[in-house]
């Protein structure tokens, strides 16, 4: 059962998730996002197990459909952000690797794509778009340092 499935029944079913979910919506996306794991932990409960960031987006994409003029429907630019961060920090692990030949033979334009589909989804206000379009930059981004480390710097 996908999650967001699994939520909508759980809204359906029980009342205090259904008021738990529109009060964290009233607040803020930062509020929704960080209690995710309370939804995630309660599908597991309920025989539905879900990857949090399933569960993440699940959300996401619930409060832009049930409750759009609220907080946590709008676009949140430090949601984003940490999101970027994370993923930048998990690139420069491997980048900090290379030697000084290999970052002068890095070419990243594998990732323009991926940059112009995050903004794309930023613009339309889509979470699930914006994480799968990072996720797509960053992995561009790794094989990029992993053709360059194989090749030695000689590209």
């Amino acid at each position: 059962m996908k999650a967001s499935t699994a939520l909508l029944a759980l809204f359906k079913d029980e009342q205090e998730w259904r008021l738990f979910f529109r009060s964290c919506c009233e607040m803020s996306t930062h509020r929704l996002t960080t209690q995710t794991w309370q939804f995630s932990d309660e599908l597991k409960d309920r025989g539905h197990p879900c990857p949090i960031e399933e569960v993440e987006d699940a959300l996401l994409v619930l409060v832009r459909d049930l409750l759009p003029q609220s907080p946590a429907a709008q676009w949140d630019t430090e949601w984003a952000h940490a999101l970027c961060k994370n993923a930048l920090a998990r690139l420069a692990e491997y980048y900090a690797e290379l030697s000084a030949e290999e970052k002068d033979a890095l070419n990243l334009s594998g990732q323009d794509v991926w940059d112009e589909q995050m903004r794309s989804a930023g613009l339309a206000n889509d979470p699930t778009a914006f994480r799968r379009a990072l996720k797509g930059w960053e992995q561009a981004g790794l094989e990029a340092i992993e053709r360059v480390r194989v090749k030695g710097g000689a590209a």
